[in-house]
């Protein structure tokens, strides 16, 4: 269902017209992260009135009924007996409706349910039973509330329901009853026979940015739109007070003609736009009050729009409010009476209904204890007299006006207020509900995270009256938070499981509104509308809105299905469990857009700088756009090496992925260098980076697709929730950006980032996300800008950044560090010895595992190519490298050799050496500056061939001519004695591949090798290929050893684009078989958990044995299954043929079998 586009009028008065669960008991140690807060003069004390400690929801069967306007409603006893209250005589009803809860935490929120006096209709025999009903009043959700500054009404829209809903439940002795109340005993000072009426014409029709809380009523030009007010039986002497507010597009003047019958009233000019800023103001507001007299007791008023003759103009009408007096007569519908001219001190008024002499009367100025008003017939008229030292407010009625409620729904028992604190809360739509207890049972278990998981419901039950509110998850939240402060673990973590819609108003499964947004006012300019998850952490009294600090760190997993949140959380445990350390860890990738006179480049190089210091081990890729070959073509300007360097990055892994620059919901930069096909391309799932995007709307996750025609609703994914959600790799989250931004405060946020990200928290251990983006906010100031930046992700996890000790380096050639060292030259051999350090400067004797050293060359320049004028812009980049390998640590310390390349920097300056060290429960990282490189070695050398190479499709179970589907990975393994050049530096020296004899498309493979434990002379690269082709194809691969000696290797292999599970190649070796035979197969389920039954039958079909296995699949072959010739009682079977059966089942159900045969001697 889409958003409601019935006309709101809101009438004061017309005149005739879960389970709950929490994950752990014990909180973790507060990290840094937790313990960074505000300076101590910023946070204010908790707010007094503490919530209940209990939900009446904890107890008893609940049903809650819908209501969706203001009225008097009838619940019958058939149907509370038909709701499975077995005594309706006890049912008793709640309600909090307070409407459109405050945005800011200003004390107004209400609390759990509370009784609402009810009147039971019980007929002539005083009993309730059969027949019999029961009579309350309901509010809607949209209302007149007093400004409290103005002392004016305004009309409160609520911006996430048009449903209210009350509570019904049984208790002994039943609802209180309505009370009557007794007429005062003075004579009465003020006679009323009218009151104030209000009406309010406003259709939600379209927002004009996809943005923000303020919808519109599209108009064309010279239509007459009739805008109600619907009034009869005005005063015509009182003049009509009104208040419109309209909006044109146009790039010249536009008005808007308001006219009471064919009378114009006022003309409103519009100023006109410019059409051609997105960002800007999109359109125009002009909002107009003043008075007119009626032109009879039923006057009708229109808005007309002109666009000046202007065929490109469109204009809006955002609302039309009118107050007025009119007369008090009754028209057979609810006449509700709001006199403001009857309060005086001590006053008592009497009023007169004309028209019907049997009204019955309830004041209802308190919703929750309305009273029953004694009236008196008089001429055919109702009188009822009322104190009125106090502005009250009655609703006259008959039996004929009196509605039932629209549906019911029964309520599990629920008690958040009962609730203990935890370190995260995390609220999930129920359709997530199994993949939110598997994060939190994985950060008990891992990290001692303890979680409370509930659903949005269950959350507006108790703190909105059931009425879904953004500031009622705010609320609960808040009291999770200040229960914390107080004892128990303080509240860390938000995290919103599920995705959003600027589109608040339409609930799932019609709308991606799995967890509402928090929109601003604004609709109508780019650069001041905005939504923002912070607003669910700005905790402290006062605070709200945008306004205030950030109290925890809280983040979004935008899942819009169970296949989407399933993706989430496999990666983040993936991620968590470390199934893929490695010198990834230690790369920061700077991605800088060009134009704005380089700008944005010089943006990076001082994130560069600010990283560099933060931390010595990162090594900083940098891909500045405007380094590269601009080309352009007939669809525009790209850069389509730029676009492979990121490519290749990604592939290669690194820690971080940053951008700085220009980009939108589909994509980076105006030449498209990351679009939605290169993140869907992406298959590093097992190097997941962190990524920072400093541009406009990368990361729109509220984006839908509205279409009034077809009355349909559809989410957008963005190309920031796409690097998210892509199953095979992308990003482990994103510290992103979901509207238009400036570069200025980008800088300052991303710094900041950067300045928390490489610390090391109080425990020990690296940064979580959440602390991360909530401290650089906090520290940012109190700019607006900041929060258009979201996490999506888990705020609960860890930055995979190694921070539990040092890898430090002793010596180079036997000579220690602090000495003058060997000078690494061209061919020579080098040694590097270094230990380990805890963070305390202890070796740590306990630590065997593996080091990764990387060596570089001096740092270079790169000047950048000015492809759209201006400057060329210098910069420097990190040195090409001499090395990349692996050696064994044993107690602590480890030496690692390796020959100098033939190609490299002869000049004499200072290189590097990085490294990345692993145990299987530890890493750590380290770093070294102090060598020196340059110069040729004259140690002669007799090699003339170039590396052996073999080559493989996803692991060495590959065969020659195999098959693959259309993204298999290369995996090449390189031997040579003088070592694998990877250098890049020499003219043709890269290792490079490519498909079917094509050189034109190769790729240079450098980045991805390494050298094998302990030794320089071999080691392996793995490089994605895709290929779109179905059918038989090559690759080719080509390296070079240190002294530039080349070899090309190549690989057959046939590719299928589809088809069912099937194997393939069914291999017995040996064969003929003496001592045992291993068993293999080739099928086309890469990456996929496969369960396998080999079945060995004798020539005549007796089954000889069955062999079983599981095992997840990483290539195409299964791996060898041994045989040892041997029957199920481990007797050797007999000579003779053989049959081999082999059944194979995927984890997805699929199955497949084939057969084979063999001979034993």
């Amino acid at each position: 269902m889409m958003r409601m586009k019935s006309l709101a009028i809101c009438l004061l008065a017309v005149m005739h017209a879960v389970t709950v669960s929490v994950r752990g008991q014990d909180a973790s140690p507060a990290s840094a992260g937790a313990s960074q807060e505000r300076p101590a003069s910023m946070v204010p004390a908790i707010a007094a009135g503490d919530p209940a400690s209990a939900s009446v929801l904890g107890s008893g069967r609940w049903v809650k009924i819908a209501v969706t306007g203001e009225g008097i409603y009838r619940l019958d006893y058939s149907r509370l007996r038909d709701m499975g209250f077995t005594d309706p005589a006890s049912a008793v009803l709640y309600g909090n409706n307070a409407g459109q809860l405050s945005f800011r935490n200003d004390g107004t929120a209400p609390d759990d349910l509370k009784k609402i006096a009810v009147r039971a209709e019980k007929g002539s025999d005083g009993i309730f039973n059969e027949g019999d009903y029961l009579l309350f009043y309901a509010e809607g959700t949209h209302r007149r509330v007093t400004d409290t500054g103005s002392g004016e009404y305004r009309f409160l829209r609520h911006h996430y329901s048009d449903t209210a809903w009350y509570f019904i439940t049984s208790q002994a002795g039943g609802a209180p009853a309505l009370k009557t109340e007794t007429p005062p005993a003075a004579a009465p000072s003020y006679l009323s026979t009218a009151t104030d009426v209000f009406m309010r014409h406003e259709k939600e029709d379209v927002n004009l940015i996809r943005s923000g809380r303020e919808w519109y009523q599209q108009v064309t030009s010279g239509t007459q739109i009739g805008i109600g007010p619907g009034f009869t039986d005005l005063v015509t002497s009182e003049r009509i007070r009104y208040t419109v507010r309209v909006a044109g597009r146009s790039d010249t003047e536009t008005s808007f003609t308001l006219r009471q019958g064919s009378d114009p009233v006022r003309t409103m000019t519009v100023p006109p736009v410019t059409m051609t800023d997105l960002n800007g103001v999109y359109a125009e507001t002009v909002t107009v009050t003043d008075s007119v007299l009626p032109s009879s007791a039923t006057p009708a008023f229109s808005l007309t729009f002109s666009s000046g003759g202007n065929m490109a103009a469109t204009g809006y009408i955002d609302y039309a409010d009118f107050r007025a007096r009119a007369s008090l007569v009754w028209r057979d519908r609810l006449l509700f009476i709001h006199d403001s001219r009857s309060v005086g001190p001590a006053a008592v008024t009497r009023f007169t209904v004309q028209g019907s002499a049997s009204l019955k009367v309830w004041d209802i100025t308190d919703p929750y204890a309305p009273l029953e008003i004694q009236t008196t017939a008089a001429s055919g008229n109702t009188l009822f007299y009322a104190a009125t030292d106090s502005l009250r407010r009655f609703v006259a009625f008959t039996p004929a006006q009196v509605r039932q409620p629209l549906r019911s729904v029964q309520v599990t028992n629920q008690n958040l207020h009962a609730l203990i604190p935890a370190d995260m809360v995390i609220v999930t739509h129920p359709l997530f509900r199994p993949y939110a207890d598997k994060l939190a049972a994985l950060h008990l278990a891992e990290d001692g995270i303890t979680s409370i998981i509930v659903t949005p419901e269950q959350v507006y039950n108790e703190f909105s009256g059931g009425i879904p509110d953004a500031a009622a998850i705010r609320n609960f939240v808040r009291m999770i938070r200040d229960r914390g402060r107080n004892g128990g673990p303080p509240l860390r973590y938000l995290l919103l499981f599920g995705d959003g819609s600027y589109e608040n108003m339409t609930p799932p499964p019609g709308n991606s509104s799995f967890i509402p947004t928090w929109q601003s006012v604004n609709s109508t300019t780019g650069v001041l509308s905005f939504t923002s998850d912070d607003f669910y952490g700005l905790l402290d009294e006062g605070e709200g809105e945008a306004d205030g600090f950030l109290d925890i760190g809280i983040g979004r997993l935008p899942a819009y299905d169970t296949t989407s949140a399933g993706i989430m959380v496999r990666k983040i445990t993936s991620y968590i469990l470390d199934t893929n350390r490695g010198s990834w860890r230690n790369i920061l990738s700077l991605v800088a857009d060009d134009e704005d006179s380089n700008l944005h480049m010089f943006d990076a190089e001082g994130l560069a700088e600010a990283a560099s210091a933060a931390a010595p081990p990162l090594t900083i890729d940098k891909i500045y756009l405007d380094a590269y070959r601009q080309v352009t073509s007939v669809t525009g300007d790209s850069y389509p090496d730029a676009s492979k360097a990121v490519d290749d990055r990604m592939a290669a892994g690194c820690l971080v992925m940053n951008y700085v620059g220009h980009g939108n919901e589909t994509g980076l930069a105006h030449e498209r260098v990351i679009r939605t096909d290169n993140i869907n391309s992406w298959k590093n799932g097992t190097m997941l980076p962190l990524f920072i995007t400093a541009t406009c709307e990368f990361s729109r996750f509220d984006d839908v697709e509205i279409s009034r025609a077809a009355g349909t609703i559809a989410a957008r994914t963005s190309a920031g929730e796409m690097v998210l959600l892509n199953p095979d790799g992308g990003g482990i989250a994103l510290m992103s950006t979901t509207r238009v931004v400036y570069s200025a405060p980008n800088y300052t946020l991303n710094r900041g980032i950067f300045d928390y990200a490489f610390r090391t928290a109080a425990d020990g251990h690296s940064m979580r996300l959440g602390d991360i983006i909530r401290q650089a906010k906090v520290s940012s100031g109190i700019g607006m800008n900041k929060r258009n930046f979201l996490l999506l992700g888990d705020p609960a996890l860890r930055l995979a950044w190694p921070v539990t000790g040092e890898v430090v380096t002793d010596s180079i050639n036997g000579v220690h560090v602090s000495m003058q060292t060997d000078t690494l030259k061209a061919l020579s051999l080098i040694t590097v010895s270094g230990h380990l350090e805890d963070y305390e400067g202890n070796l740590m004797t306990g630590f065997n595992g593996t080091v990764e050293p990387t060596v570089f060359d001096k740092p270079g320049h790169v000047s950048t190519l000015a492809n759209d004028g201006g400057s060329p812009m210098t910069f420097p980049v990190t040195g090409n490298v001499l090395f990349r390998g692996k050696t064994t640590v044993t107690g602590g310390r480890f030496s690692f050799s390796f020959i100098v390349p033939l190609d490299i920097n002869y000049t004499y300056g200072n290189g590097s050496v990085k490294y990345y060290a692993w145990n299987g429960t530890t890493d750590l990282n380290g770093s070294f500056s102090g060598i020196t490189v340059g110069g040729f070695s004259e140690a002669a050398s007799d090699d003339t061939e170039g590396p052996l190479i073999r080559l493989f499709m996803n692991d060495t179970l590959f065969n020659d001519g195999g098959v693959t589907d259309t993204s298999p990975i290369l995996l090449a393994l390189l031997n040579d004695r003088s070592g694998i050049n990877a250098t890049g530096t020499g003219i043709g020296h890269d290792i490079i591949a490519w498909l079917d004899d094509d050189m034109s498309g190769a790729v240079v493979l450098n980045n991805l090798f390494r050298a094998d434990i302990g030794v320089h002379s071999s080691g392996s690269l793995a490089y994605p290929v895709v290929v779109s082709e179905k059918g038989k194809h090559t690759v080719s691969l080509r390296a070079w050893d240190n002294l530039n000696n080349p070899t090309v290797a190549t690989l057959n292999f046939v590719v299928e684009t589809s088809g069912s599970f099937r194997l393939t190649d069914l291999l017995a070796f040996p064969n003929p078989v003496t001592e045992g035979t291993n068993f293999t197969a080739g099928h086309n389920r890469p990456g996929t958990e496969i369960g396998l039954t080999i079945t060995v039958f004798s020539s005549d079909g007796r089954i000889v044995r069955v062999l079983r296995d599981k095992f997840l699949s990483d290539g195409y072959a299964f791996p060898d299954i041994h045989w040892d010739a041997c029957d199920e009682n481990g007797g050797r079977v007999a000579r003779g043929l053989y049959l081999w059966r082999t059944e194979a089942v995927t984890s997805e159900g699929e199955k497949t079998s084939a057969t084979g045969r063999f001979i034993i001697l």
